[in-house]
C-alpha cells in the first residue's frame, strides 16, 4: 500500500456522479486504502444525513472498493508523539485528522487530502492533493 485516502477525498468520491481521480486510476489494487477512522466518519455522516439508508449503502460500497486499514499500536505511538509536538507548538489539528495523520505516518503511507495546509504541520508526513 502506498496511499491513505483522507475523509475529504472519500466524500468527494461518494458525491461525484463520475468517480474520476486521475492518480487513483493509475494505481493497482492494493496501492490505496482508507483509515478505519475515515470509515467511521463516513458511517457517521450517513447516519446524520437526510438519506440514511442510501448513504450507508454508498459508504459501505466504498469501503468494499477501498480497503479499510485497521489502527495499530504503532498508530497510537505516532498519535501521542504528533499530538504532543503540535500542542507544544500551539498548532493542534482536529482529533480525527490527528488519528488519520498518525495512521498514515506510522505505516509510511502518503496521505491524500484536499487539506494539505493543515496536514503539512505534521513533521515527516507525506501529503498529496489529487483534486
Amino acid at each position: 500500500m502506498k496511499y491513505l485516502l483522507h475523509t475529504d477525498i472519500c466524500i468527494h468520491l461518494l458525491r461525484s456522479q463520475e468517480v474520476h481521480l486521475e492518480p487513483l486510476e493509475r494505481l493497482t489494487p492494493g496501492d490505496v486504502g482508507m483509515s478505519a477512522v475515515t470509515a467511521g466518519e463516513l458511517i457517521f455522516g450517513a447516519y446524520k444525513s437526510q438519506r440514511v439508508e442510501e448513504n450507508l449503502i454508498a459508504a459501505r460500497a466504498l469501503q468494499e472498493a477501498i480497503p479499510v486499514v485497521a489502527l495499530t499500536t504503532q498508530t497510537a505511538e505516532a498519535y501521542g508523539l504528533i499530538r504532543s509536538v503540535l500542542e507544544r507548538k500551539g498548532t493542534p489539528i482536529g482529533a480525527n485528522d490527528l488519528w488519520i495523520a498518525a495512521h498514515a505516518l506510522s505505516l509510511g503511507l502518503t496521505l491524500v487530502t484536499r487539506n494539505t495546509r493543515e496536514f503539512s504541520r505534521v513533521e515527516g508526513l507525506r501529503v498529496e492533493h489529487w483534486l
